[in-house]
């Protein structure tokens, strides 16, 4: 599920740069030289509304509350609330403000302010930017090129901190989203102190950011170099889904229908190796669970562990006499 409503739509914020691919979503709009400076998001003026309560008696009462809004963008003379009233400890860090800040990381570490993605989110509410980091790209061991990118997260009432990310998975919809979260990467509250802290530590976050993410290239390296058949891929996806010693018919069809399929044709695999199963299963749970699944330690973001676990483990080879037993069984008993 990628989020992207009408009205972030209707915002202009869903964008990308002409030399980046096509998301699988298809809503974004191309923009020629997306930059921090020229991306819609830019556009957007976010609000603090300040918000007053009618006592019992009939007459207002201020507080110390405001909400984060916005011009409705599809109805006139109306206001879009972009989450919940926040008080006066918390630092609204506008559209316009979080560029400048994202312009400023860059320019600490040396880089341009050009931009792969941006987009808005649950109804304009959370916003992410990515970057094309090249210097993240990494080759599998077929000598197919995984792109590297620095993503970038705000919202408007902190339900999200601001984070940042080094990975090969670009933010494009909310599910991506939370599977760079689950990655994990820094994060902070939304503070002048703890803004400008991370300004000044950009270079060195980095940095290790970058380290972080080449022990994850090493491990898709890993397990690309492990050749897999398509057999062999059916029953790592049957033991993956299956529940004690016997496999259901929403299992075997999830395995068979679902996932192997995309160990062949899935996006960026060959269907050859250890690599192309673990896609298959990223693929398949991103796309095909909600964002609260995908979330830290949610069903489908577990699956998505696991498979990486079980791939890089010594007792793949006990796991795959497993699920070809279950398949057997299975099959059997039609």
């Amino acid at each position: 599920m990628h989020h992207i409503e009408a009205i972030d739509l209707a915002l202009g914020t869903v964008e990308r740069h002409e030399t980046e691919p096509q998301s699988w979503h298809a809503l974004e709009t191309v923009r020629n030289g997306l930059s921090t400076g020229n991306c819609g998001l830019r556009a957007m003026e976010v609000l603090a509304a300040p918000v007053q309560v009618v006592k019992p008696d009939g007459a207002p009462y201020a507080t110390p509350l405001a909400v984060p809004c916005v011009a409705h963008p599809l109805e006139a003379e109306k206001l879009h609330f972009l989450g919940r009233p926040f008080d006066t400890s918390y630092r609204l860090f506008t559209n316009a403000e979080f560029l400048d800040f994202a312009k400023q990381c860059f320019d600490a570490a040396g880089m341009d302010d050009s931009l792969a993605f941006t987009t808005t989110l649950y109804e304009g509410s959370r916003v992410t930017i990515a970057k094309r980091l090249p210097e993240a790209d990494f080759k599998d061991a077929g000598g197919y090129e995984i792109r590297g990118y620095f993503n970038l997260f705000n919202s408007f009432d902190g339900s999200w901190a601001v984070f940042a990310n080094v990975s090969e998975i670009r933010t494009v919809c909310a599910n991506t989203a939370t599977m760079n979260l689950g990655q994990g990467g820094y994060s902070k509250k939304h503070t002048p102190e703890g803004l400008a802290e991370f300004i000044a530590n950009f270079p060195q976050l980095l940095a290790d950011a970058l380290t972080t993410h080449k022990g994850s290239a090493n491990d898709y390296l890993v397990m690309a170099s492990h050749p897999m058949t398509n057999r062999q891929a059916q029953a790592f996806f049957v033991a993956l889904l299956a529940k004690g010693e016997k496999l259901s018919t929403v299992a075997y069809n999830r395995a068979i229908e679902g996932l192997a399929p995309l160990f062949t044709r899935g996006k960026g695999v060959k269907g050859i190796s250890r690599a192309d199963a673990y896609c298959a299963v990223t693929e398949y749970f991103t796309h095909n669970a909600s964002a609260e699944s995908n979330a830290p330690e949610g069903s489908a973001d577990n699956y998505k562990r696991e498979a990486r676990q079980l791939l890089l483990s010594d007792k793949l080879d006990e796991m795959l006499v497993k699920g070809e037993k279950l398949m057997v069984d299975y099959l059997a008993r039609k």
